[in-house]
C-alpha cells in the first residue's frame, strides 16, 4: 500500500458515523433524507427515533444537513455528552464557535442576566454563504441528557429552555423582567423594543433518540405537549437501499484511497442475502416468492460497513486497477463474508493494547495477558450460559477482572462494548448481536484449550506421582531382597520377615476396605451437597464392581451402592429440571423481556422443587442407616431463590404493564389507534397465567375488571375504530 493511500479517505467509513464531508459517498437513504428534511422545514419540532446502530447520526450529518443547506437552513449539530459543565453552557459554547453563527444582536443588551437559550438564539444571526439562514438545532443522541451524569438542576433548566424554544413561548424570567421595567417607567423601553422582544426566534429543533429511550420524551410531554406529534422512525436498510449503499460509493469519483470499482451482479445478490441473514437454502426454497421475500429483508449498516470496508482494504492492498469488478471468489463467497464478520472480533482484540496505549499514554508490558483479560471479561461476564448477551455494572467488572475504567472505555472505543448509565451506575454490554456468534465460538475454543491444558497438567502430575510410587515400590523390593538375604543367614530374621509380611497384608486389606467405605461416605456427602456430577460417577464406579459392592454390603453399617446410585440419579434428574430446564431458561427469557414465559418456567421449577423436597423426605424416612438425602438448607435456599425471582418477574411484568397501559391511554386519547393497539398487544404478552397473579396485577394497576378481559375489550375497541377509518 502506498503512503498516499494511507493518507486518503476511504469510501466506506466502517463503524464510525458518516461525517458532513462524506456526503458524497452516503447512499441508500435518499427517501429518508427527503422526507425528514421536508418534515423539518415544515415543522418547528421533529423527533427522529430508531434502534441503536441503524444510522441516525450518519443520516443527519451526511444526508439531511446538506439537503437543509440547499433550502437555506443552517444545521447546527449538538451532542450533549459534556457532563463537566451545565447543559445550557455547553450549548452556548458550541453556538459561539459555530461557523454558521454571525453577528450578535446587541439591542437591550444591558439588561441581559445569564440569558436563557431562547434569548441566546434570538440574539444570534445565522448565515449560510453570506445569506441569512434559519438555524436547525440537531440534538443528536438526545438520550444522553437522561443517561449521562448531568446534574438534575442542569437537566431541568435545559429542558425548560428547550420547551420555550419548541413551544414558541417567551421565558417567564424575560417576561417578568420586561414587566418590572415597564411598570417602573424605564425610558429606554420603547414600543419598538417591546415588539422586538415579543417576536419569537425563527428556528427548527430536531431530536434524535434511540427507540428504547423514546418513553423519556413522553415523560417531558408536560413541558412540551406536542413533542411526539411530528416524529420520524428510521428503519433498517432494505435490499434496494443497501445495494445503493454498497455500489454507489465504489463508483464515486474523487480523491479516495481506492480506485473506482464495482460488484458482479451475482456477488451483489450474495452479499445482500448474507447481510439479510438468509442462507442459500432459504433462497432456493423461496421459489416464486423470492422477490417478495427480498423486499421484506432488513439489513443493518453495522455489518454492511464491516464487509464493504474489508473489500475496499483488500483492493487497496492488492493495487487493483480502476474498474475492477468484485466477484464472489474475490472475498471467498459466503464463507469469506461469514469469516470477516467473525474475524472482526479477533481483530479488535488484537488492536486493544495499541488503542489503550494511545488513549492513556501508558505502555502495556504484557499485551498477550491484556488481550486475554479482555477476552475473558467479554466471554465469561457478558454472555449468559445459554448464549445470550447480558449487561453488567462497572463495579462488578472492575472487581472481578482487576481492571480499571480506562480498560473498559477502551473496549467501548473499539466498538466491542457499549456503555450506558442506569440508576447512577454505568452498565456495559456487547455492542451488537452480530458479534455474539464470534464471541461464543471464541469462548468455546478458549475453554476447550484451557480444559486440554488442565488435562495435560493433571496427566503429567499423575505420571510424576506414578513414577514416585514406582521408585518407592522398587525401593521396597530392594529392601525385601536385602531382608531375604539376611533371613537366609539368620533363621530368626526369616521368622521376623514372615511376621512383618503378614502384618503388612492385614494392614493393606484393612486400609483398602476403609478406603471403600470412605468413598461411599464421600459420595453420600456429595449427594447431600447436590454435587451430583461428583456423587453419581463415584457410585457408578462402586456399583459396577461386584467385589467392592459385596465388601460394602458386609460392612458395619452395610451399604448398597447400586440402590443408592438409583436414588441419587432420581435426585439428579429433579435437580436438573429445577436448575437447567427451568431456572436458567427462565433467566434467559427474563433478559429477553419475555416475562410471562420466564414466570411460567419459574413456577415449573417450583413444582419440580416440591417433588425434590418430597423425595428427600421419603428417603429420610425409608432408607436407613446409609440414606441418600439432600441437606434441607439447600432446598430452602432454592425455594427462596425461586420465590424471589418469580416475585421479581411478576413485579417487572406489573411495572411494564403499567407503563404500556399509560402509553396506551395516551395514544388512545390522541386517537392514535395503531399505537394504542400496539401497546395493548405488548400488554397481552405481559399477562401472567396464574389466576392469583392476575388478581395481583388487577389490584396493582387499579383495574375494575380482570386484566385479560380489559386487554381483550380494549383491543377489540381499537380494531373497531381502525376499521371505521378503513385501516386493518
Amino acid at each position: 500500500m502506498s503512503n498516499n493511500a494511507e493518507q486518503l479517505p476511504r469510501r466506506y467509513p466502517g463503524l464510525k458515523p458518516f461525517e458532513r464531508s462524506q456526503s458524497g459517498v452516503f447512499y441508500g437513504r435518499m427517501e429518508d433524507i427527503q422526507r425528514l428534511a421536508n418534515l423539518i422545514v415544515r415543522e418547528r419540532l421533529v423527533v427522529m427515533f430508531a434502534k441503536s446502530g441503524i444510522g441516525k447520526t450518519s443520516l443527519l450529518q451526511a444526508g439531511v444537513a446538506p439537503e437543509l443547506e440547499k433550502q437555506g437552513f443552517a444545521p447546527l449539530f449538538l451532542r450533549l455528552d459534556n457532563t463537566t459543565i451545565p447543559l445550557n453552557d455547553h450549548v452556548r459554547t458550541v453556538l459561539g464557535k459555530h461557523p454558521f453563527v454571525g453577528q450578535t444582536d446587541s439591542r437591550d443588551a444591558a439588561h441581559t442576566m445569564n440569558p436563557t437559550l431562547w434569548e441566546n438564539i434570538k440574539r444570534l444571526d445565522f448565515d449560510l454563504d453570506g445569506m441569512p439562514a434559519t438555524p436547525v438545532l440537531l440534538l443528536d443522541q438526545f438520550e444522553e441528557v437522561f443517561t449521562l451524569a448531568h446534574s438534575d438542576s442542569s437537566r431541568k433548566q435545559f429542558l425548560a429552555d428547550l420547551a420555550d424554544l419548541a413551544n414558541e413561548a417567551m421565558p417567564e424570567a424575560v417576561r417578568y423582567d420586561l414587566l418590572q421595567r415597564f411598570q417602573s417607567g424605564e425610558a429606554g423601553l420603547t414600543s419598538e423594543l417591546m415588539q422586538w422582544w415579543e417576536k419569537q426566534p425563527e428556528l427548527r429543533v430536531v431530536i434524535s433518540i434511540r427507540s428504547d429511550f423514546l418513553h423519556l420524551l413522553d415523560d417531558i410531554s408536560p413541558l412540551i405537549p406536542n413533542i411526539l406529534r411530528n416524529r420520524y422512525q428510521l428503519q433498517p436498510l432494505n435490499r434496494r437501499q443497501a445495494q445503493a449503499a454498497i455500489e454507489a460509493p465504489a463508483a464515486a469519483a474523487g480523491a479516495w484511497a481506492s480506485p473506482t470499482f464495482g460488484y458482479h451482479p451475482e456477488s451483489m445478490a450474495e452479499i445482500l442475502d448474507f447481510l439479510a441473514g438468509r442462507s442459500d437454502r432459504d433462497v432456493q426454497t423461496a421459489g416464486e416468492a423470492l422477490p417478495t421475500l427480498r423486499q421484506r429483508d432488513e439489513i443493518e449498516a453495522f455489518n454492511l460497513q464491516i464487509l464493504c470496508q474489508h473489500i475496499e482494504e483488500k483492493i487497496i492492498a492488492e493495487n487493483q486497477p480502476a474498474g475492477f469488478l468484485v466477484g464472489s471468489t474475490y472475498y471467498d463467497g459466503h464463507a469469506g463474508l461469514d469469516r470477516e464478520i467473525r474475524d472482526f472480533y479477533q481483530k479488535q482484540l488484537q488492536n486493544l493494547p495499541e488503542t489503550y496505549a494511545r488513549r492513556t499514554g501508558r505502555r502495556i508490558d504484557d499485551p498477550a495477558m491484556f488481550i486475554r483479560t479482555a477476552r475473558c471479561l467479554i466471554e465469561e461476564s457478558l454472555v449468559t450460559p445459554v448464549g445470550r448477551r447480558c449487561s453488567m455494572v462497572d463495579d462488578f467488572l472492575t472487581n472481578t477482572w482487576s481492571v480499571n475504567h480506562d480498560f473498559l472505555d477502551t473496549l467501548v472505543e473499539t466498538r466491542l462494548l457499549r456503555k450506558e448509565l442506569r440508576l447512577d451506575d454505568y452498565y456495559y454490554e456487547i455492542s451488537h448481536d452480530t458479534l455474539l456468534p464470534a464471541i461464543i465460538t471464541s469462548r468455546d475454543t478458549r475453554r476447550n484449550m484451557e480444559q486440554a491444558d488442565r488435562e495435560k497438567a493433571e496427566l503429567e502430575q499423575r505420571l510424576l506421582e506414578e513414577a514416585k510410587r514406582r521408585e518407592a515400590t522398587e525401593a521396597q523390593i530392594r529392601d525385601l531382597s536385602e531382608r531375604r538375604r539376611l533371613a537366609r543367614r539368620v533363621a530368626v530374621w526369616s521368622v521376623a520377615s514372615l511376621i512383618l509380611t503378614l502384618i503388612f497384608a492385614v494392614w493393606f486389606g484393612w486400609n483398602w476396605v476403609h478406603t471403600l467405605h470412605s468413598d461411599m461416605r464421600q459420595a453420600s456427602r456429595n449427594a447431600a451437597d447436590e454435587l451430583y456430577n461428583a456423587a453419581v460417577p463415584a457410585l457408578e464406579e462402586l456399583a459396577s464392581n461386584p467385589f467392592k459392592s459385596w465388601v460394602l454390603s458386609q460392612g458395619i453399617p452395610p451399604a448398597d451402592p447400586e440402590r443408592e446410585l438409583g436414588i441419587t440419579r432420581r435426585f439428579q434428574q429433579l435437580h436438573h429440571s429445577i436448575v437447567q430446564e427451568n431456572l436458567f431458561l427462565g433467566d434467559s427469557l427474563f433478559f429477553k423481556d419475555e416475562y410471562a414465559l420466564a414466570l411460567h418456567h419459574y413456577y415449573l421449577s417450583l413444582d419440580s422443587l416440591k417433588a425434590y423436597d418430597s423425595l428427600n423426605h421419603i428417603v429420610e424416612l425409608r432408607i436407613k442407616p446409609n440414606r441418600i438425602r439432600v441437606d434441607q438448607a439447600h432446598i430452602t435456599e432454592w425455594k427462596r431463590t425461586l420465590l424471589l425471582r418469580s416475585q421479581s418477574t411478576l413485579k417487572t411484568m406489573i411495572s411494564q404493564f403499567s407503563i404500556r397501559q399509560r402509553m396506551y391511554e395516551t395514544f388512545y386519547e390522541a386517537g392514535a389507534w395503531n399505537q394504542a393497539l400496539y401497546n395493548l398487544q405488548i400488554m397481552q404478552q405481559l399477562l401472567p397465567e396464574q389466576a392469583d397473579d392476575l388478581d395481583i396485577l388487577q389490584s396493582a394497576v387499579n383495574l375494575n375488571q380482570n386484566p385479560k378481559t380489559f386487554v381483550q375489550n380494549a383491543m377489540e375497541d381499537c380494531r373497531q375504530k381502525l376499521a371505521r377509518r378503513g385501516i386493518r
